[in-house]
């Protein structure tokens, strides 16, 4: 035995058994509450208010299309970012983009590419959640592509469209569903949880909106 081993046994032999850590006690589990969608609205109105986002309910399509055109007009929107859904076509006229007015519609490049630079001049992206969490004010959108995934950020903001139904209390009741896509290997992308406007702090703890990602963030819900 070396000068080494001989240290290192006797520091081994001098060193007081120690217990291994308890695990500490799992708080339990709360049940899921039977929550009817107009208490889940309110819930969800009130945590994306609390978090500067808006929320606004819309009676059908023909409704929500019409607040997307006042919030069009006020904002000075006239060039749009989104991604192809079936509600797409439902919340603009269908000559909202034909003529010769400033409005235009960018739905990325071929093969789910974007360009930066384009996507950098829009004031607007229009997104469609597969959830809404109540608990939280929290959308959560499945990206499956460049241009989807710079969708929910480059714009200074974003309006977010979705269903009632599509509207649960916590994200436990949707994880089934996200673990789901997660897991199936022909499904390529991300989720990403959109939690009211982007917020950033710096090391004075001052709080700015719009740094890394939208400033402004609108939630439209439709009634089904």
């Amino acid at each position: 035995m070396n000068s080494r081993d001989l240290i290192l046994s006797k520091v081994r032999s001098s060193m007081i058994p120690f217990p291994g850590a308890e695990l500490p006690t799992l708080p339990p589990v709360e049940e899921f509450r039977d929550l009817d969608s107009g208490m889940l609205k309110k819930i969800f109105q009130e945590s994306l208010t609390a978090l500067t986002g808006k929320c606004l309910f819309a009676r059908d399509t023909a409704d929500a299309a019409e607040i997307l055109m006042k919030l069009a007009s006020e904002n000075g929107w006239e060039r749009f970012s989104s991604t192809r859904h079936p509600l797409l076509s439902e919340l603009f006229p269908r000559d909202f983009f034909h003529g010769k007015g400033k409005k235009r519609l960018y739905l990325g490049e071929p093969e789910g590419e974007t360009d930066k630079a384009r996507l950098a001049d829009i004031p607007v992206s229009i997104v469609f959640p597969e959830y809404f969490i109540a608990e939280t004010g929290t959308c959560a959108v499945l990206n499956q592509t460049a241009h989807e995934r710079m969708n929910c950020y480059l714009t200074p903001a974003c309006v977010l469209v979705g269903k009632v139904s599509q509207l649960h209390e916590r994200l436990q009741e949707v994880w089934d569903g996200i673990m789901k896509n997660s897991e199936n290997p022909a499904m390529r992308g991300e989720y990403v949880l959109v939690t009211g406007p982007s917020r950033t702090a710096d090391i004075e703890r001052v709080s700015v909106l719009g740094v890394h990602g939208p400033k402004n963030v609108y939630v439209i819900l439709i009634q089904d």
